[in-house]
């Protein structure tokens, strides 16, 4: 059992840690721009243009780049690749795992399935999208080894599951041709 926990608790300290570090420099800039704010003389009306931001560099003036990220955030590749270093571990019972495997089964019963890096591309009918996230989102909460991408394309909705190749037995298991 505790061989089990450990890997599960460690990855949530780790991501407790990384909120503490984003939370942190967002005080920081925080702190920043009252200081700014506290430099600036009082004015009877708004400040014009020529007073500058009092945040320095804050994305309201920046003009907008793909993929630039918001203040306190991740860059978009770092945070899309957490499933990576996360541990291969279910915090499901057996039961669990059989109550979920037969919630995908039943969702994706009629999936066109094909090949992915690292996993496989599902395609249902967009009207599933809800469904397709709530339970995508639950099983992040116990296998966050999984990677979820959901893409809508008009009538269709795709969903790519990853894993790493330690998790690919259980990306089969729930994702693969029944046996």
């Amino acid at each position: 059992m505790k061989a089990d926990l450990r890997p599960r608790i460690a990855a949530r300290i780790a991501d407790a840690e990384a909120r503490a570090a984003e939370l942190s420099a967002f005080t920081a800039a925080l702190h920043q721009a009252l200081e700014r704010l506290d430099a600036l003389p009082d004015r009877p009306a708004p400040c014009a243009p020529e007073c500058g931001s009092v945040i320095s560099g804050s994305p309201a003036d920046a003009p907008f780049t793909p993929g630039r990220r918001p203040l306190g955030g991740e860059p978009a590749g770092r945070a899309a690749e957490r499933w990576q270093g996360a541990p291969v571990a279910c915090s499901l019972d057996g039961d669990g795992i059989g109550e979920r495997t037969a919630q995908w089964r039943r969702l994706m019963s009629d999936a066109v399935i094909q090949e992915a890096d690292n996993g496989v591309r599902l395609t249902v009918p967009a009207e599933r999208a809800t469904d397709v996230t709530a339970l995508a989102v639950a099983e992040q909460q116990c296998c966050p080894f999984f990677d979820f991408r959901l893409h809508l394309d008009g009538p269709v909705l795709h969903l790519e599951v990853r894993a790493p190749d330690e998790g690919a037995p259980l990306l089969a298991e729930l994702f693969g041709p029944e046996t």
